[in-house]
């Protein structure tokens, strides 16, 4: 094996430490365009050979195998062509080219990795909530410190799951004087880019895919950093303290420092005796090596009083120690950020203060902002933002994911909403996931019913990839809709993985469904709706959508006697949705022979708890199935009680009664028009409610518009998964109604 020459490995190691002023290289190479190329045309197979072609020379970060550094050439020539960008690749070629005495290839590759390194640096933001520095594979992190002169520390995964980064941060120092320089990498959002031929391409399912794959892979090997990730992982789905931190315990005693902060945090916000016990002990070997981020985490363990008594003292003679050995002060920093997850929403306190000015007059350029972040959170109200530390915070260098400008429109919102909403679009131009969703679903209701314009869904997927669970479900939603039950999936997977609620009713929903392709069916979704039930606040959701699956025989045995008795349970201890769906479901027979008289009676103690759901369900029913005018009178009561809460179900209902009842008390075409002006208003329409929207313009006489609408509808349907066929006919034969010029008048239902 031969190792890289001594000269040339100085040469690069000095080029690369400058950072963003790097020397010119021997040769100008256009790191930039290599980068834009590579996510231009790369694919995951190109990735795959080079990464196989690194193994084929023994690569092993400062060494190579001389023999097989020839016999392979051509492969590793063609990695280099493949994979241009990674530095690993380049530095394999670089030690190959020395082994072999092939100097100009040395010179070429030498000025490949300083190119790459500068533009690493220069994409990399220095401040605060900073872009991490791209690669393709977390070897070509290893390879940039190794080439710039530094030895590795340590590393972790700082995030549970990617959003839209899955962040690798790895500390290198000089080994002349132990100062660690701390760098953020990511590798999942570069590949995700480029594999575009996988079926969850463009949505958060094919990020999570990526860092499970990596991180599963890496914890075989027992990679520290990838154990860390899946303790903290298990743990958070732990309940009880005590069991948090057995699933912490022996990753902390292996070196992992994400499982270290979150064993911290789980003794700060739930203390109970005994439960730092272990953490010191697991802390001390790692500090003693001089490393700083466990040193950091040993002066949080004193000021805290976990593992050890209380000692302020002992926990700034820790942070000075830590602070020397990162570079800028770095170690106070990151204490603070550590104290203001143990104690959101509390005042900074003074000899933190006090560290986070030295750190700033050390160079630190995160150190104020942290600060002025910790400031604006205060629960007391005292802090008072100043025209510096606005601006401070607006800086794109502290910009990189849009976090200050988010800060900034969040504090204005009660202010000024004017500024608010000026910080709000500029945050969603940085990439911050929640401004993006806030601002694309703006404008997709100030588009009303209008096909969502290319830039509002193109920001709510950048906001989903982002990991906003909301825009998660609207997307998926619209797959839906548009007739791709898998799609909707991709969407859903990310945040019903971080445990989103909304998000694992829906995923349940689809599997449910009977879709093809899904990575669950009905037996799953009972089991999702039994584990739901068991979440606070959650189990009468969980327990109607068992009973309608035990309604109709879905993923269990048809039993409408238990479904009752779910329902039943919980409309008696008070939830009025289920008081909703049992009184609905008794005015029929899917719970056995029909019970109006209970069916009323559970309607009417629903809506007079404020019920929009049983208002319009019972208001509906009364007007097609009451006994007499006094029937149809309440329903439509009931029908414009709910359109006071600006209901679009309760606008649908209403506008359908006055467009196409039979009854001569209730048809008004002319009313019922005043709410479709209402409803044309609202987005993302179904096509029921657009049914009813032709329907009123033919009881108007507007058949061109009722034609074009109904045609709309039929469309829609037609792109919908098969259940949604079940009334085509019905809408064919209406369309045809108004192409005759008749309006359709609704047959009455028979008692």
């Amino acid at each position: 094996m031969m190792r890289i020459r001594r000269r040339a490995a100085l040469a690069l190691a000095v080029a690369l430490a400058a950072g963003p002023g790097l020397a010119q290289s021997p040769a100008k190479v256009d790191a930039a365009g290599l980068w834009d190329a590579f996510l231009a045309k790369a694919t995951p197979d190109d990735v795959n050979t080079a990464l196989d072609a690194l193994a084929a020379v023994d690569y092993g970060l400062d060494s190579v195998d001389a023999g097989k550094c020839r016999d392979k050439a051509a492969d590793l020539a063609r990695a280099q062509v493949l994979a241009p960008v990674s530095i690993a690749v380049q530095r394999a070629a670089l030690l190959c080219a020395e082994a072999t005495g092939d100097h100009p290839a040395a010179e070429r590759a030498t000025a490949t990795i300083a190119a790459l390194a500068r533009q690493a640096f220069a994409d990399a933001d220095r401040g605060a909530w900073p872009r991490p520095v791209r690669i393709v594979s977390p070897a070509d992190a290893y390879a940039l410190f190794a080439s710039a002169g530094l030895e590795f520390r340590y590393e972790m995964y700082p995030q549970l799951r990617p959003a839209p980064y899955f962040p690798l941060v790895i500390a290198a120092a000089s080994p002349t004087t132990g100062v660690e320089r701390v760098v953020r990498f990511d590798y999942v959002d570069v590949l995700q880019a480029i594999d575009r031929e996988d079926p969850a391409h463009g949505t958060p399912r094919l990020r999570m895919a990526y860092s499970e794959s990596f991180v599963d892979s890496a914890a075989k090997r027992e990679d520290i950093a990838a154990v860390d990730l899946l303790a903290v992982q298990e743990a958070i789905a732990e309940d009880a303290p005590a069991k948090r931190v057995d699933a912490l315990r022996a990753a902390v005693q292996a070196g992992g420092l994400h499982a270290a902060t979150t064993w911290l945090a789980v003794c700060v916000n739930t203390p109970s005796r005994g439960c730092g016990d272990g953490l010191v002990d697991a802390l001390l070997p790692l500090a003693e090596a001089r490393h700083a981020y466990p040193m950091m985490l040993l002066a949080n363990a004193y000021l805290e009083g976990v593992g050890v008594p209380r000692d302020q003292a002992s926990a700034e003679a820790m942070l000075d120690a830590a602070d020397r050995l990162w570079e800028q002060r770095g170690a106070s920093v990151a204490f603070a950020e550590v104290q203001s997850l143990l104690h959101p929403g509390q005042p900074l306190a003074p000899f933190l203060r006090k560290r986070l000015d030295a750190a700033h007059a050390a160079g630190h350029p995160a150190a104020r902002v942290v600060a002025v972040a910790m400031d604006m959170g205060r629960e007391d109200g005292k802090y008072v933002l100043s025209p510096a530390d606005e601006a401070l915070l607006a800086d794109p260098a502290h910009n990189g994911t849009g976090q200050g400008l988010f800060k900034l429109a969040a504090w204005h919102e009660d202010r000024d909403k004017a500024v608010s909403d000026a910080y709000l679009k500029r945050a969603a131009e940085a990439g911050n996931a929640s401004a993006l969703r806030i601002v694309s679903l703006r404008l997709r209701e100030a588009e009303g019913n209008r096909p969502a314009a290319p830039t509002t869904i193109a920001w709510l997927e950048k906001a989903a990839n982002g990991g906003d669970p909301v825009a998660m479900r609207y997307l998926a939603w619209r797959a839906l809709s548009d007739g791709g039950p898998r799609r909707a999936e991709d969407w859903l997977m990310h945040a019903a993985a971080q445990g989103d609620v909304d998000a694992l009713f829906f995923l349940a929903s689809l599997w449910a469904g009977g879709y093809k392709d899904m990575s669950g069916d009905a037996a799953r979704a009972k089991d999702l709706y039994e584990s739901l039930a068991l979440v606070d606040g959650q189990g009468p959701r969980a327990r109607r959508m068992l009973a309608s699956m035990a309604i109709e025989g879905n993923g269990m045995s048809k039993d409408p006697a238990r479904a009752k008795a779910w329902l039943l349970q919980d409309a008696e201890a008070g939830d009025v949705e289920s008081q909703a769906e049992l009184g609905g479901r008794l005015l029929g027979s899917s719970l056995g022979a029909s019970d109006e008289a209970a069916g009323r009676k559970w309607l009417e103690r629903a809506i007079a708890s404020g019920s929009i759901d049983a208002m319009n369900e019972y208001g509906l029913w009364l007007h097609n199935a009451g006994k007499d005018a006094a029937d149809r009178a309440r329903g439509v009561q009931l029908a414009r009680q709910a359109v006071e809460k600006d209901d679009a179900g309760a606008l649908n209902n209403l506008a359908w009664m006055l467009c196409t009842s039979t009854h001569d008390d209730v048809r008004k075409p002319a009313d019922g028009m005043t709410y479709v002006a209402r409803l044309e208003k609202m987005p993302d329409l179904t096509p029921g409610t657009v049914d009813t929207l032709a329907a009123c313009y033919a009881a108007v006489g507007q058949y061109p518009r009722a034609v074009e609408l109904q045609q709309q509808v039929i469309a829609d349907m037609r792109k919908r998964p098969a259940p949604a066929l079940a009334n085509i006919k019905e809408m064919e034969a209406r369309l045809a109604l108004y192409r005759a010029g008749k309006p359709y008048i609704e047959v009455p239902a028979k008692r």
